[in-house]
């Protein structure tokens, strides 16, 4: 292994040109892949100890020789650093893991009569390409709804040219079998391969407004089934465009990037928008030291996404980066546009990284958790508490309701084998024996339900009970559910509560135990833990509540609506097809029908989901 002063020489010797840099051991295994625009400069700085992480005086101390490859510019050093390092990759690099490529929905326009199938690799065919989409479940979804819309085959070349008579995708109405001479003509094939292909570049209130005025057509001549088929298309294009609530018009060809972090676990997510439709997202989790700076990674993540996939002409995303001209050069000399990179500060585009934001960490808290085991998180919370006892069975609680009606206590159940949803639980909260927005009193009745001697006894129902009970509240609460298990003689069961910081922020969650706040680390895996038990019930809870009152809904269930009228009502349902699909819109998307203002989208929205 080389000296301080030989690695000197090495690096006095290097050029000062741009270009990139790789050292290596003694075994001439390649330890770090680096670029600069002035390499000798950037090499000195690895002779700075004072100013070098742990994780980097360590590969100095490795290094037995460093090779350089000279650059006509530093762009091009940065295109060839991000060849070598997926190419290679070092050790001591940030890595980006990821084997996929992205698919494409792909209409073939050299058959005479178009295929709509799915695409991966070159785009070496005559046709058009739709994508990419994040996810092949998100491509599947838009599949199998254009299938039902527009009733394009799906067939390879084969068995299309030796069928006698339809299949049965013909049959159930997913497919309009040009296979078969009488069933089509080509011009009317191919007008529903130009509808499909402009639904996809994003022209959709046109093709609905067309589908609601034949709908209306032959409901008025008495034929209700087809009346009903272009129901069911318009109800399958609704479905696309609300997917997840978050699709916006005014981002029409952007990628949205967010990285959450903790230590040295990242998460990178990457939101993928084409046409004002969101078509999925991806999340990526990059190798990396605790002390490499957050734009570093997000930097390394950039340019080895977009050498391997085109960018868009805009990304937004959530944290500054240093090099963002080198980087946008570097881009433009590959694919000969510009893209542009910006944080947002307001409006729609605001709103979107946030929820990329809240995914990223949802998406890093999971990734952090699901790397222990069920059983390691338990042995892990054990240790964090300091119980002296196994942890086999968690019950955690939490209720719902909305100012007070249909309230409802749930009770989920974690053991080593995981969430038990066999053993999951739901109270229904008496109005006449609670009174309504008391969250103390439904927690007591709750518990008081769980924990009463017949439930006790009832070892069908609630099997045993727990080593650890885990409420949602802060110190009221906690000290309410301590008296109820000191009253139950149940003193045995350890407690535990989490809530909410200020701004209810999850970042700023607190743990009570043994009456004490903050009782485990936050960032750790039991603190996340803890957090994934507590959203699970609270899931659950909020699943209860709207069952409940689900069950409470007047025969027409828009009616309650204030404002909404015999005219609106039908311009919605001729919009989306069904209650059902209001229901599951976001208020942008209720707010896009003819008569709907946003105060009264925004109405329509809570109405069906506060």
């Amino acid at each position: 292994m080389n000296s301080t002063e030989n690695l000197k020489e090495i690096i006095n010797q290097s050029p000062t040109s741009a270009g990139i840099y790789k050292m290596l051991n003694e075994k001439d295994e390649i330890l770090y892949v680096g670029k600069a625009k002035n390499i000798q400069n950037r090499l000195k700085s690895y002779l700075n100890g004072n100013n070098l992480s742990n994780r980097i005086k360590r590969m100095v101390s490795k290094i037995s020789t460093i090779d350089v490859v000279i650059t006509q510019t530093e762009k091009e050093a940065l295109l060839l650093e991000a060849n070598l390092i997926k190419k290679l990759k070092p050790p001591f690099n940030i890595l980006l893991r990821d084997d996929k490529s992205f698919p494409y929905i792909f209409i073939n326009h050299e058959q005479e009569y178009p295929q709509i199938t799915k695409h991966r690799g070159k785009q070496k065919f005559k046709g058009k390409y739709f994508g990419p989409f994040a996810t092949i479940n998100s491509l599947n979804y838009t599949l199998k709804i254009l299938q039902k819309v527009f009733l394009l085959r799906s067939c390879d070349d084969t068995i299309f040219e030796n069928r006698s008579k339809p299949c049965l995708l013909y049959q159930i109405e997913r497919c309009s079998g040009p296979c078969v001479n009488d069933t089509i003509n080509k011009k009317d094939y191919n007008s529903t391969v130009k509808n499909a292909e402009n639904f996809l570049s994003g022209h959709h209130s046109t093709l609905q407004a067309e589908l609601s005025k034949k709908m209306e057509r032959e409901s008025e001549i008495l034929n209700y089934e087809k009346a009903a088929s272009y129901r069911d298309k318009i109800e399958a294009l609704t479905q696309i465009q609300s997917q997840q609530n978050i699709n916006l018009h005014d981002i029409k060809n952007t990628d949205v990037i967010s990285i959450s972090r903790k230590g040295n676990k990242s998460c990178v997510q990457v939101f993928i928008y084409r046409s004002g439709q969101n078509w999925g997202n991806r999340s990526y989790f990059p190798k990396h030291g605790e002390e490499v700076e957050t734009y570093e990674i997000l930097e390394r993540f950039i340019v080895d996404f977009y050498t391997k996939y085109s960018p868009p002409k805009n990304v937004l995303i959530n944290t500054p980066i240093n090099n963002s001209k080198l980087i946008k050069n570097s881009l433009k000399s590959i694919y000969s546009y510009q893209t542009n990179f910006s944080i947002p500060k307001k409006g729609k585009k605001l709103e979107i990284i946030n929820y990329a934001i809240r995914n990223s960490e949802l998406s890093l808290k999971n990734h952090i958790t699901q790397s222990f085991s069920d059983k390691e998180n338990l042995k892990a919370l054990k240790k964090d508490l300091g119980i002296a006892l196994d942890i086999n069975r968690i019950e955690a609680f939490d209720n719902s309701h909305l100012f007070g009606k249909n309230a409802v206590g749930a009770m989920i159940v974690f053991s080593k084998e995981g969430f038990d949803k066999k053993s999951y639980r739901k109270f229904n909260i008496d109005s006449n024996k609670v009174k309504p927005g008391d969250d103390y009193g439904m927690m007591r009745h709750v518990l008081e339900r769980r924990f009463s001697s017949e439930a006790i006894k009832n070892q069908k129902k609630y099997q045993n009970l727990p080593e650890l009970l885990i409420i949602d509240g802060g110190k009221g609460h906690y000290d309410l559910a301590k008296k109820i298990l000191e009253e139950k003689n149940l003193s045995e069961i350890k407690l535990a509560s989490i809530f909410k910081g200020e701004g209810r922020k999850e970042s700023l969650d607190q743990i009570i135990f043994n009456d004490k706040k903050n009782y485990i680390k936050k960032d750790t895996p039991s603190f996340f833990f803890m957090q994934r038990l507590r959203d699970e019930s609270h899931r659950y809870a909020i699943g209860a509540h709207r069952d409940k009152r689900k069950k409470e809904m007047h025969t027409s269930e828009l009616e309650p609506i204030e404002g909404l009228g015999r005219v609106r009502k039908k311009l919605l349902l001729n919009h989306f097809g069904s209650v059902k699909n209001i229901k599951t819109a976001s208020s942008q998307d209720i707010m896009k029908v003819k008569g709907i203002s946003r105060l009264l989208s925004e109405k329509i929205y809570a109405y069906f989901n506060d």
